[in-house]
């Protein structure tokens, strides 16, 4: 590293409030390049603020939700998954985990940070971001600003000609969209891949010399397939268009509106973050960044049917919506038995008889809401690969893990005693 970009990096260090003694583990070898990817990963999750721009996402001081450790909280404990008996910590190793904490009936009954993640350090939340931006956008409909049946073009002339230009909100908000955006991580020819490239993500020799500068640019190029319309398809610039959206109809920006509308009412205790490109674009799709606590407020913020504090902060009739879809007949994963999964304004349907809901990001984030059980898990993790590491597929056991934790601590918190 030459004296410039030392420099360089101790006054964005002093501007932003950051020391030097918190930048001392920075590894010596971080670029865009491989910020989002093993090794390196692991430091950079936690560390965002530090490798792109952001724009802050405030708590109020005055409204924290105080979470209280369960009578029956352990700091250890064991769980039958894939056919034999592993320790938490076992897991978490091989899971590349960074933060593990499980609320049951409100309280807090496990929690436990690896890696470079600490309560108060935000990590990235990479795709669990569209189901803050879901709840959002519930939020400003029931507010009158914004109406689902509208079509995208509506509120932004710009994407009239693009692939999402004729379609509902609703239908973008579930992914069924006409978008001709592509999503195959390992392919780094889609469209999600050029997207890194638009966004300030990587510098890599596959990124076009001629590319539009920043979101607002970039997602009018998109072109359409009306094969598409109409079946579920993971699209993560879906989401940024509704950002975008939200943004347009209210002329407030993506963070401000995070802010007002959910972070603040919920009991947030820190603020967050989300990244933003040069031309201002906040990442909707998964550029969000919150403590692993905070993330867990948002858990139960749902679980509790959109409400906190006594006060309604989303619409329970929205939160009821996401819980009650019928299942997706055309679902293109594999489907586990007597399962009826399905995708509702940007939040994961289990499809379970208990109607659970999952907040996903990949490199392994997640938020298990499950309501039956009274349980909120919240996981960040840093896979080294998208979807795990070069000798796992970690996607293919993220459900059962998840439902792992969910039986070993579905107990009467007030009378069961766990076993060590």
């Amino acid at each position: 590293m030459n004296k410039i970009v030392i420099l360089s990096s101790l006054c964005f260090y002093l501007l932003t409030g950051v020391s030097v003694a918190q930048i001392s583990d920075r590894p010596d070898n971080l670029t865009l390049s491989n910020f989002q990817f093993g090794p390196i990963n692991r430091w950079s999750y936690s560390h965002i603020r530090e490798v792109l721009p952001t724009v802050n996402i405030q708590h109020d001081n005055n409204r924290i939700l105080k979470l209280e450790q369960s009578n029956n909280y352990v700091t250890d404990f064991s769980i039958t998954y894939e056919e034999r008996n592993q320790s938490i910590d076992e897991i978490a190793k091989n899971w590349f985990i960074d933060g593990l904490l499980i609320l049951k009936d409100g309280n807090v009954v496990f929690e436990k940070y690896y890696g470079h993640l600490t309560e108060e350090k935000p990590h990235l939340m990479n795709s669990i971001s569209k189901s803050v931006v879901g709840l959002l956008a519930g939020k400003i409909e029931n507010d009158g600003v914004i109406d689902f049946s509208q079509t995208i073009s509506h509120y932004i002339p710009e994407l009239t000609e693009s692939g999402w230009g004729p379609d509902s909100l609703q239908t973008v908000l579930d992914m069924k969209d006409g978008s001709n955006y592509t999503e195959d991580y390992p392919d780094f020819t889609t469209t999600f891949r050029l997207q890194d490239c638009v966004i300030g993500w990587i510098e890599a020799d596959y990124c076009p010399k001629n590319l539009a500068i920043g979101g607002y640019d970039f997602f009018p190029t998109i072109d359409r397939n009306e094969s598409n319309v109409g079946k579920f398809n993971y699209r993560s610039g879906s989401t940024d268009v509704i950002g975008w959206v939200l943004e347009e109809a209210t002329g407030k920006s993506l963070a401000t509106l995070i802010s007002e509308n959910i972070w603040r009412p919920m009991g947030a205790e820190h603020d967050a973050y989300i990244t933003v490109d040069k031309s201002g674009f906040a990442l909707a799709s998964r550029g969000m960044n919150s403590t692993l606590r905070d993330l867990s407020r948002m858990g139960l913020l749902v679980l509790n049917k959109g409400s906190a504090f006594g006060e309604q902060v989303i619409p329970a009739a929205y939160i009821e919506d996401m819980h009650a879809q019928s299942g997706d007949s055309n679902w293109p994963y594999e489907t586990p038995e007597n399962a009826k999964p399905f995708y509702r304004s940007f939040w994961w349907g289990k499809g379970n008889e208990e109607r659970d809901l999952n907040g996903v990001g990949i490199h392994g984030q997640f938020l298990r809401i499950a309501p039956e059980a009274g349980i909120v898990i919240a996981m960040y993790s840093s896979w080294p690969l998208a979807d795990g590491d070069n000798e796992h597929q970690y996607w293919d056991q993220s459900e059962n893990l998840l439902d792992a934790l969910v039986a070993k601590f579905r107990y009467n918190s007030g009378s069961f005693k766990m076993v060590q």
